[in-house]
């Protein structure tokens, strides 16, 4: 009996873990109108050409892609507001993410200045207030780009399976298992 329970246990583990071994994740961020992700099996492995179908907050579909070598994915979209991204990795595995609804920041286009007056060539030319913030955005995104990487990573490694799960998985399999023992000895000594 005790082998048979502790078999049943075991082998719980074991399709457990398989199970888990193709879990898909995916994460997505905004970009003004672009939107960029990725998608990734628990192991780290990208999820290649996988399909990535983009809906609106009402669940009409707005958009298809696919995902490239790396998992990765991009599309523009004019929706600002909330997106649910469904990615179908095949035979089953599936992952969804929403991306919260975005305020809609219209860039303006920077108009081109008059030439200088000779009097104003001496003076150093003055940047206007959009002109100066589409720089800064510009400079941001770039310094960014490394940030969102190492966030998208540390996304990975947070859905992998190491070491303190599995011998937390032992630990509750034997802790099952005492308790059925523990069951068992009432029963016998009643």
């Amino acid at each position: 009996m005790k082998r048979i329970i502790f078999m049943i246990i075991i082998s719980f583990f074991i399709c457990t873990n398989t199970l888990e071994a193709h879990k898909v994740s995916a994460y997505a961020y905004r970009e003004g109108d672009k939107v960029a992700g990725e998608c990734y099996f628990v192991d780290g492995s990208p999820c290649k050409n996988s399909i990535v179908a983009v809906y609106d907050s009402k669940g009409k579909k707005l958009l298809q892609t696919t995902t490239d070598e790396k998992g990765k994915f991009s599309f523009k979209t004019q929706e600002t507001g909330e997106l649910k991204i469904v990615i179908s990795a095949g035979e089953g595995h599936t992952a969804e993410y929403r991306l919260e609804a975005s305020e809609k920041s219209e860039k303006k286009e920077i108009k081109k200045q008059e030439p200088f007056k000779e009097a104003e060539k001496k003076q150093a030319p003055s940047i206007n207030r959009d002109e100066m913030k589409q720089i800064i955005d510009e400079v941001m995104d770039a310094k960014l780009q490394g940030i969102k990487n190492e966030i998208l990573d540390l996304r990975k490694q947070m859905d992998k399976i190491n070491i303190r799960d599995i011998i937390g998985g032992i630990g509750y399999i034997f802790g099952l298992w005492g308790l059925i023992m523990l069951i068992k000895r009432r029963k016998n000594a009643s």
